[in-house]
């Protein structure tokens, strides 16, 4: 008993740690940012540096980094390039569900990481440990995946792993994080997935044409647990399966980039993708274009555990994009197979339809949506934007009783926020972020309702959102 208490209190203060480092100054996402499908900066347009060494990997988003200070020169290596890398949320969600259920919860925390050098040029070290504290959370209004089911906390060592550095390229052995378009952290709620698994993947180099990652992935900590499951058991429910999976994103001409993926859980499904995307890159005060495309195409494989049934289905996506004068304008569209809906259970999904709350992927949908923003950058206001984003869903059918499912519409809007740092304290200076979505449901007497507060010192991220059924439920 006495064990247990100590690993209970070991667990609240370095969560009571994340908490204290909460007013962290850090930018906002922007209303272009926030009303995109999610996309992952490209790691090889950053500068080639003359070494490698820490300061080439990207930094996470709304991330602090500490270094070995100038005197830190007499040091080994292992020491000197060693970091710290800290991040700080807050997070209120309140989600009244279509089945007459409630969702609610606030909780504080984040993560905290050490990433050390390099022994002999060779092996270094990574660990992170990951905490959200129930602030607020009623026992029956659980489900805002904020807190582990049961309203409970989380606190767990989510990273830790050995890493070979070979040239311009890393393995990687243990817990951690796996960056793809289907294997993702989805890090959108207090802390993300990760992974344990053995990778192989390419270091940043802005010289070189093309970035790889692949390995096989064991088990899956889910953003809402504390614990590791295996990739089927949070694919299906059951088994002790993992993944092997495979990535290669390639770059032949300037704007042009090739992306293509795929990963199989024995005996449940394949998951293949592929994407192509075209940057025009024109000259600044010309309008700049980007045009893409991709495909996730899925399939039953070996004794068909997923679903009883074998199946075959597909996503296909497009979209148009320019940038002008300030303003971003997107349109999307995309389409699903009859036989089954798009199944999403280690990530976030890359199709172009992919909103906050509906990613228009049921069993023959379709969906068509845009959105238009404006950047007040050109009145001597930087960082200061607003929005909206609209898509509508049609279509879409039970596979196994080809009942039609009631068509569904989105609506997200982004008020007026400013993502400057702020020169004043927060208590005098803070100002916030709101991301209002209203997902409209025909046929329904209720309107969710999504909204997100940010705020500008990255203290946290309020939210208080509404869902309706059909959703897919691993997208929430």
């Amino acid at each position: 008993m006495h064990s247990m208490f100590r690993i209970r209190c070991s667990r609240f203060v370095a969560s009571a740690g994340l908490v204290a480092i909460c007013f962290c100054a850090a930018p906002l996402a922007t209303a272009q940012e926030l009303l995109l499908p999610a996309s992952r900066d490209e790691i090889a347009d950053r500068e080639r540096l003359s070494s490698w060494t820490l300061d080439k990997f990207p930094a996470q988003p709304f991330m602090k980094e500490i270094y070995w200070g100038r005197n830190a020169q007499e040091l080994p290596a292992f020491f000197r390039d060693s970091l710290v890398q800290y991040v700080a949320r807050t997070y209120y969600m309140n989600r009244d569900n279509f089945d007459g259920t409630k969702s609610q919860a606030y909780a504080a925390g984040g993560w905290l990481a050490i990433r050390s050098g390099l022994i002999g040029d060779l092996f270094g070290v990574h660990a992170a440990f990951y905490g959200s504290e129930k602030i607020f959370g009623p026992p029956d209004q659980d489900g805002t995946k904020l807190l582990a089911p049961g309203q409970n906390n989380i606190n767990t060592l989510g990273q830790i792993y050995g890493r070979i550095q070979l040239g311009d390229q890393e393995i990687r052995g243990g817990r951690q994080l796996v960056d793809t378009p289907l294997i993702n952290p989805q890090d959108n709620r207090m802390v993300p997935n990760t992974f344990e698994a053995a990778t192989l993947v390419s270091l940043p180099d802005k010289d070189r044409l093309y970035d790889y990652a692949l390995g096989y992935i064991w088990n899956i900590k889910p953003r809402d647990s504390n614990d590791f499951i295996s990739m089927s058991n949070a694919l299906a429910g059951t088994g002790t399966e993992g993944t092997p999976f495979g990535m290669m994103r390639l770059r032949p001409i300037p704007g042009l980039v090739l992306t293509a993926m795929d990963y199989n859980v024995q005996n449940f499904i394949n998951s293949g993708f592929g994407q192509a995307e075209y940057d025009f890159r024109q000259p600044k005060g010309m309008p700049n274009f980007i045009l893409g495309g991709n495909v996730i195409a899925q399939t039953s494989v070996g004794d068909n555990l997923l679903t009883g049934n074998s199946f075959e289905t597909y996503q296909a996506s497009a979209k148009a994009q320019m940038a002008y004068a300030g303003w971003t304008l997107f349109v999307a569209g995309s389409a699903t197979g009859n036989q089954s809906k798009i199944y999403s259970p280690f990530g976030t999904k890359p199709n172009y339809t992919d909103m906050q709350q509906v990613s228009f992927d049921n069993a023959g949908e379709k969906a068509i949506g845009g959105s238009a923003a404006y950047d007040f950058a050109a009145f001597g206001l930087p960082g200061l934007s607003t929005g909206a984003w609209y898509s509508q869903g049609w279509g879409a059918l039970n596979p196994l009783t080809n009942v039609a499912i009631p068509d569904r519409r989105e609506l997200d809007v982004a008020v007026p926020a400013d993502r400057r740092p702020l020169e004043r304290p927060a208590a005098e200076d803070a100002v916030l972020k709101c991301l209002a979505t209203r997902q409209l449901a025909p046929h329904t007497a209720r309107i969710p309702l999504d909204c997100r507060l940010h705020c500008a010192l990255q203290a946290g991220t309020v939210g208080v959102e509404a869902i309706g059924e059909p959703l897919s439920p691993e997208h929430n």
